[in-house]
């Protein structure tokens, strides 16, 4: 076993998965000290640790005291807690994400590969949805070929990527300690910790070799909640930290997003009239424009595991992954509204 890495799962009322997640981290090909902080908890879980507590040596858990700050809060309790002990790496994970029987080792081995690392994510995958209802299921699917999509730009920007997400990561224990653990206000807090990594003069990257899943929601209202969590902590984070050259690309994305949105409305509008009307191939631009768009998005589906020929379909046939980005950019719109008028954020 590997001391000198400790598995941390943050758990508030996780007593369905919880015990699947801890068999994954007990059947890794490095095995590593497992310790479950159990926050708040109203249900099961506790319990379902105990018991494992009582199989397994290296399984553990810690309650956190009057913790109102979500799982950056938990997380910081714990810090406080084992801030002297002599780790190297901390595993960071969400109590509802499987990963892979070779992650940890995977992201160790980068990890140890370069002292300027601060953090290793995992690749970024989606676990099935075993339901039968059509819009749930197209909106899982979508949902896939963005992930997918993250995979890829994480892989574009190697050494500086955006976001070293809270699904599954590897956290070089020196470096998190430096930057005082997680912003325990913030909405995003996986954001935040990676602009903080950045500023200090450290390196983020992902390993594609290190597979974690988890679900996505299915339900247009828990979607946008989810979304409009992500996209309006973003923009509290960039506020936060100021124009500065790690925050600079960053904010100059929303601007540019701002300028190019309205170009999306009109192009969509443009396909589909001239889809319906026959005249398509008559518009050579267009045309054009819509081969390239359909190259880069089926070169990208590389990236995503278990294609199927639905997901080819997807991405041929635009539409569908057109009129998500527009969503997606209601939804961004919507977070740019509570941000500037200082509207109350729900989790």
């Amino acid at each position: 076993m590997n001391t000198k890495v400790l598995a941390i799962i943050p758990a508030h009322n996780e007593q369905n998965q919880i015990g699947t997640v801890i068999e994954d981290l007990l059947n890794q090909s490095m095995p590593v000290p497992i310790l479950v902080v159990l926050d708040n908890c109203t249900d099961g879980t506790k319990a379902v640790v105990k018991e494992y507590l009582k199989m397994y040596r290296q399984v553990y858990f810690y309650e956190t005291v009057h913790n109102t700050k979500k799982k950056a809060g938990a997380i910081n309790q714990i810090l406080k807690v084992i801030w002297d002990y002599p780790l190297e790496a901390l595993l960071i994970m969400d109590a509802d994400t499987r990963i892979d029987k070779y992650a940890v080792e995977h992201a160790w081995k980068v990890l140890k590969s370069d002292d300027s690392l601060s953090a290793i994510c995992s690749k970024a995958g989606v676990l099935p949805y075993q339901g039968k209802n059509i819009f749930k299921r197209m909106l899982y699917r979508l949902q896939r070929l963005e992930y997918s999509l993250f995979d890829s730009q994480r892989v574009e920007t190697f050494l500086g990527i955006k976001v070293v997400h809270g699904m599954a990561a590897l956290h070089r224990f020196s470096a998190i300690k430096s930057v005082g653990g997680y912003d325990d206000d913030n909405l995003v807090e996986d954001y935040d910790l990676t602009v903080r990594y950045k500023e200090s003069g450290f390196k983020v990257t992902v390993d594609l070799n290190m597979k974690a899943y988890t679900e996505v929601p299915v339900k247009l209202k828990d979607w946008w909640v989810q979304r409009l969590r992500w996209n309006r902590g973003g923009l509290e984070t960039l506020k936060s930290h100021g124009w500065n050259k790690v925050t600079r690309k960053d904010i100059l994305q929303h601007y540019f997003m701002n300028i190019m949105t309205p170009f999306q409305y009109v192009f969509l509008i443009a396909f589909i009239v001239m889809l319906l009307q026959g005249y398509l191939l008559m518009h050579g631009l267009v045309l054009v424009l819509t081969l390239l768009g359909m190259v880069s998005g089926i070169y990208r589906l590389k990236y995503l595991e278990d294609r199927t020929v639905l997901d080819y379909i997807l991405r041929f046939s635009l539409i569908p992954e057109m009129a998500y980005g527009l969503l997606q950019s209601f939804n961004q719109y919507h977070a740019y509204f509570k941000f500037l008028f200082n509207k109350k954020q729900s989790w």
